[in-house]
């Protein structure tokens, strides 16, 4: 009984250390298993990150209008992270994004304006 319970107990030990060593390396990976760990991933929180809009890096990669955009997302706190969501048609030029996101997973987003985004985000944005 007791050999079970050691092996029962280092499996489980192994386990947590594997999802955690998971839940920090894919945090900012924008590849789609990634995006899809990352809502469950216990160490990254929800936050808002903010983006300025480039059609040069849109692609329209299932010829239904959806386009999926790979740019720069920068926090409240102006770290820089890079990002992939599709957006439903191609959005507008030049304008800004909040992204409702956790870890590179993107739950929604809608536009922004100057005043609503901290400054230092909106100069990095515009560099």
């Amino acid at each position: 009984m007791r050999s079970f319970l050691r092996v029962f107990l280092l499996g489980v030990a192994t386990l947590a250390i594997g999802y955690f060593a998971v839940c920090f390396t894919v945090k900012d990976s924008t590849s789609q298993s990634a995006q899809a760990f990352n809502a469950y991933n216990v160490l990254v929180k929800r936050e808002p990150r903010y983006v300025k809009i480039d059609n040069k890096e849109a692609k329209d990669n299932d010829g239904y209008g959806n386009y999926t955009y790979n740019l720069k997302s920068y926090d409240d706190n102006g770290n820089e992270h890079p990002i992939k969501f599709m957006g439903m048609g191609k959005l507008k030029q030049g304008h800004y994004l909040e992204l409702d996101t956790k870890g590179s997973y993107v739950y929604s987003y809608k536009e922004v304006f100057k005043k609503d985004m901290p400054s230092d985000v909106y100069t990095k944005l515009n560099l």
